[in-house]
């Protein structure tokens, strides 16, 4: 069976974000291997679990923009921001959970901690992180995960990269179980 990753990406309009090219790093990185990428736009809170469960993946991504502890998904067409609680709660309800979650959020550390209570393994972010930060991080995590290592020196080998041209990025911080490969 193959593996699998759900990049969902939240509302793009608050942050003018450009999630699509982070999911296009992704699958550039994959193609070729033994694991799918799956890619849904604009995801609301109540497709979350569904969607979830039907994908089985065992790396959810999540591209969102965030404001005062919310994430900035979509309802009915329209941005709705989500609190983080919720967010949890939705994932913590899918019935297979994923091995790892990366929030390519910003100022995600509190979530990610939250969520690593129901996931084995989340990546967040301590401050902001723009779109051209995302790529290079998603584009060397994806890279180093496909080559079997843990998540923790997959994290580490994506901040190395993400050093050189993005210096002022505060890394990313890992929670949970970060000592054993996903892919």
């Amino acid at each position: 069976m193959a593996l699998r990753v759900l990049f969902l990406s939240g509302h793009p309009r608050p942050g003018r974000n450009e999630f699509g090219a982070e999911a296009a790093c992704i699958r550039q990185v994959l193609v070729g291997g033994l694991v799918h990428v799956r890619e849904l736009a604009m995801v609301g809170l109540a497709e979350l679990c569904p969607v979830v469960d039907e994908h089985t993946p065992a790396i959810l991504h999540i591209a969102a923009h965030s404001s005062f502890s919310g994430v900035h998904l979509s309802q009915d067409g329209n941005d709705l921001c989500i609190g983080y609680e919720d967010l949890c709660r939705e994932i913590a309800r899918v019935r297979f959970p994923p091995r790892l979650v990366i929030l390519n959020i910003c100022d995600s550390l509190g979530l990610a901690a939250e969520m690593s209570r129901s996931v084995g393994a989340v990546i967040g972010w301590p401050g902001t992180l723009n779109d051209p930060q995302a790529q290079v991080f998603a584009q060397h995590l994806y890279r180093s995960l496909a080559r079997h290592r843990s998540v923790a020196d997959s994290c580490k080998d994506a901040e190395a990269a993400l050093s050189g041209p993005h210096p002022d990025c505060a890394p990313p911080v890992s929670h949970g179980n970060t000592d054993r490969p996903v892919l």
